[in-house]
């Protein structure tokens, strides 16, 4: 579609969501420093000088799209622990999405568990968007695991507050081994152990 950006009033005849979700992808699959303006450009379909006209420059595409991935990934595991029924199978469906990026060949991982592991705390905008999808993956955790006590369905008398630390860190880490290593048993053996001991 047509839209005119606001620093000037030349037209730009694409989509800038679309240009955003396909940035996103090739960040996800590269990395912040790997995704190369050549790796975008091709991902795109645009040319450098437009992706800076539009975004900024490539941190700043970065940025926005790492904002747009925590917000759709995030959700959508939140959704699972959040869904009526049965809090166990919440907590199954929410790792099961895990798994899913465990095992996606072509862009595997999770994007903000990379940008966690590449850039750590050095760029404090990045580390922000970071924190704040785990905290709210760890409180809809322990939301979910509180349900489940009240359900009868924990097999542990751990707090659920410890639980959801537990079930976001070792998230996290098997999608980095699942991402590092390139294959997916362990991330997949790690979860099943956890959750068999968890909630059966």
């Amino acid at each position: 579609m047509d839209d005119v950006s606001p620093h000037a009033g030349r037209p730009r005849s694409f989509d800038p969501d679309a240009v955003l979700d396909a940035a996103l992808t090739a960040f996800h699959r590269y990395g912040l420093s790997a995704a190369t303006y050549d790796v975008l450009e091709r991902a795109t379909g645009l040319h450098r000088q437009s992706l800076v006209y539009a975004f900024g420059d490539k941190r700043a595409l970065f940025e926005a799209a790492l904002r747009r991935y925590a917000e759709r990934r995030v959700e959508e595991v939140v959704a699972c622990l959040t869904a009526p029924g049965s809090p166990a199978a919440g907590i199954k469906g929410a790792f099961a999405l895990w798994l899913e990026d465990a095992r996606n060949e072509a862009r595997r991982g999770c994007l903000l568990v990379n940008t966690a592991g590449e850039v750590g705390r050095r760029d404090e905008a990045l580390a922000d968007i970071v924190e704040a999808a785990t905290d709210r993956l760890t409180a809809a955790f322990e939301e979910a695991f509180s349900r489940a006590r009240a359900a009868g369905e924990l097999r542990t008398e751990a707090a659920p507050q410890a639980l959801a630390d537990c079930a976001v860190v070792l998230g996290d880490g098997a999608l980095l081994h699942a991402r590092a290593s390139g294959q997916a048993q362990r991330a997949e053996a790690s979860i099943a152990a956890f959750l068999t001991t968890v909630v059966g």
